[in-house]
């Protein structure tokens, strides 16, 4: 129900017990006075409740909290007074809060920290005050963070840089302390910031939202310094800590003059034993040989103990023979699959020590996209990928006669192989496959938002998602992937698997994030129909049929018996088919990002209809009503 910009006048007196059904309800924009009613809190389909920009007045009722479907609340503009009742804590589905300009009171609840799915907050212009609550990093999929024009006191919380896809961040107008975390340096989705009027001090982070903010978004903060516009340069000790500087100085000279004097005496020391090593070879040429096989066989043994996660340290040539040890030359029998660059066997370092070693192969590079096919670009890029649903990069070695790169080891292999088997794919439940598409979603919404520049896969398919005992996903095989360049427009070879690439680039040969958003698409589909989905990606296709439309239920795995499927399995199902149909949108323009796709996914999002009664078409037919409602209200 959409009552907005209606001049209503007086209070919310309605008979609202009769509209249990409601799930939207926005009567924003009007002359409505008086206070919020206690009966909306009974609503319990409700989805959104937008009461913004009137004349209301009181606290916000406690009874809200009660709205467990509530995606959007907004009760911006109004003249509501009192502190947040920390029952908005419930809300576990909210994904939008907007209680600005009101005159709001007492602290910021810690429990909002608890609504993991918000992604976008906004308590501007009240009467806040206290501290920032640590705990509001906890909403790892926030975009939007407003708190500007508040009383807020004391240091910014270091926690609030877990806040890894923030991108707007505006804490102008209060009276904040202290430095700002350096930590937030490593928030790479941050686009805008605001700290101006406050009290801060010490350097910047070193972060492009922070460096490239103009001048008013930091200004009235007597003690801020760094290279922004405006800003004095960080001076590096002040003048109280250089007498403690200088004896610290001082300190490591006479420790490295210690260090020459030690060094030079073991020289010495080991040039003479070598001398009696040599004298004694020519002695005894015969141990010799025997010498220098027990020497050979103490470093492999010692060997066995490497630890993976620290492998770069170790020598380049006993990890290379160890590997070559563990896999008897790359022995066929050590053969675990291959893609388009590279063959993957396993190797057991030593007992509970199982790693995958890939050898690759490289290709020509081009300049426009930085292509990391080559074998130390690709390396380069995989050093710094660091996620849970990212198969672990452990080491390298770079041998005139063969190169190979070294990956934590999944148990259950693809995706692919788990599907074309009938007994593996029984095991692997609804539940479970639910839980790998998020992590594949995850896993590519941290590629395409939190990496700098953005990280392409290019060849997202079946075969390339891993998967651990606990059935978690893995995106592993960065052969044909690609750093994206912003300022570049040249273009590039088209790399990817048939059946997995995005339609656009039949056409253009200009790779974008929406082509793994497509090939996600392909992926999610196949992994609740327990095979490619074929035909059904093709919307031609559908409209062609002239049978009855093609249901839900009858495209899903029928090996896990989809009639049997609970509510919560039911829910998610349908979600993962909507959103993977939304993917497959031939118009690049028309699919979301991987951003959006991730933070969907964690929604508990209501069934409103059986999944019996779902067919394919209407799946495609909500994704275009919500592209022409975006364009409506753009």
């Amino acid at each position: 129900m959409d009552l907005s910009h209606n001049h209503f006048n007086g209070e919310l007196s309605w008979k609202w017990e009769h509209c249990d059904n409601l799930t939207s309800l926005r009567i924003s924009n009007n002359n409505i006075f008086g206070q919020i009613p206690t009966i909306f809190g009974r609503m319990a389909r409700l989805q959104v409740l937008d009461l913004s920009s009137n004349n209301l007045i009181g606290d916000i009722p406690r009874e809200l909290g009660s709205l467990s479907m509530l995606l959007e609340l907004d009760l911006s503009s109004n003249a509501i007074t009192g502190n947040v009742p920390i029952e908005i804590g419930l809300l576990s589905d909210l994904a939008r809060l907007n209680l600005a300009s009101n005159n709001l009171s007492g602290s910021i609840p810690a429990q909002l920290g608890t609504c993991m799915s918000l992604w976008s907050l906004n308590l501007s212009r009240n009467k806040f005050q206290r501290s920032i609550p640590p705990k509001l990093g906890n909403i790892k999929f926030l975009e939007f963070l407003d708190l500007s024009y508040n009383n807020l006191s004391e240091n910014i919380p270091g926690e609030l840089a877990k806040m890894r896809m923030l991108q707007v961040l505006n804490i102008s107008h209060n009276s904040l302390s202290g430095t700002i975390p350096n930590t937030f340096g490593d928030m790479l989705a941050l686009t805008f910031v605001d700290v101006s009027y406050n009290d801060l001090e010490g350097p910047l982070p070193n972060n492009k939202a922070f460096n490239e903010a103009p001048f008013e978004a930091i200004q009235h903060n007597e003690g801020l310094c760094g290279n922004a516009i405006g800003l004095p340069k960080c001076n590096g000790s002040k003048n109280r800590n250089q007498g403690i500087a200088a004896r610290i100085m001082m300190i490591l000279i006479l420790s490295f003059l210690g260090f020459l004097v030690l060094s030079s005496t073991l020289i010495v020391l080991v040039n003479h034993y070598r001398r009696r090593i040599i004298k004694r070879e020519d002695n005894e040429g015969a141990n010799n040989h025997n010498q220098r096989r027990i020497t050979k066989r103490e470093d492999n043994e010692g060997a066995n103990d490497l630890n993976f996660m620290h492998i770069l340290g170790y020598d380049g040539k006993v990890f290379y023979d160890r590997i070559i040890e563990a896999t008897e030359g790359f022995d066929s029998k050590y053969y675990v699959g291959e893609g388009a660059y590279g063959i993957v066997y396993k190797a057991e370092i030593s007992k509970g020590q199982t790693v995958a070693v890939k050898r690759t192969l490289s290709s020509q590079e081009d300049s426009g996209i930085v292509d990391m096919i080559p074998f130390k670009r690709e390396i380069q890029a995989l050093t710094n990928i660091r996620h849970r649903n990212i198969v672990k990069f452990y080491g390298f070695c770079f041998h005139a006669q063969c190169c190979f790169l070294v990956y934590e080891y999944m148990e259950r292999g693809s995706l692919r192989m788990i599907l074309k088997d009938n007994e593996r794919a029984r095991e692997f439940q609804w539940d479970k496959r639910v839980n790998v598409v998020r992590g594949v979603a995850d896993a590519l919404c941290y590629m395409h938002h939190e990496c700098s520049p953005p990280l392409l896969h290019r060849d997202l398919t079946s075969n390339n998602i891993l998967l651990d005992l606990d059935y978690q996903a893995h995106v592993s095989d960065f052969g044909t992937a690609r750093l994206l360049r912003p300022d570049s427009s040249n273009w590039t070879a088209v790399a990817g698997t048939i059946g997995y690439i995005a339609p656009e680039l039949a056409y253009s040969t200009i790779p974008t994030e929406k082509c793994d958003v497509y090939s996600f698409g392909v992926v999610a589909l196949e992994t609740i129909m327990g095979k490619h989905p074929g035909d059904h990606l093709s919307l031609e296709y559908s409209s062609s049929l002239q049978t009855e439309s093609v249901m839900l239920k009858d495209v899903l795995d029928q090996r896990l018996s989809p009639s049997t499927l609970g509510l919560q399995d039911a829910r998610d199902v349908v979600l993962i088919a909507k959103l993977a149909f939304e993917c497959l949108q031939a118009d690049p323009r028309l699919r979301p990002t991987m951003g959006q796709v991730s933070r969907e996914l964690h929604f508990q999002v209501p069934l409103d209809i059986p999944l019996s009664a779902i067919s394919l078409e209407q799946l495609r037919n909500l994704n275009v009503e919500k592209f022409r409602a975006s364009q409506e209200m753009s």
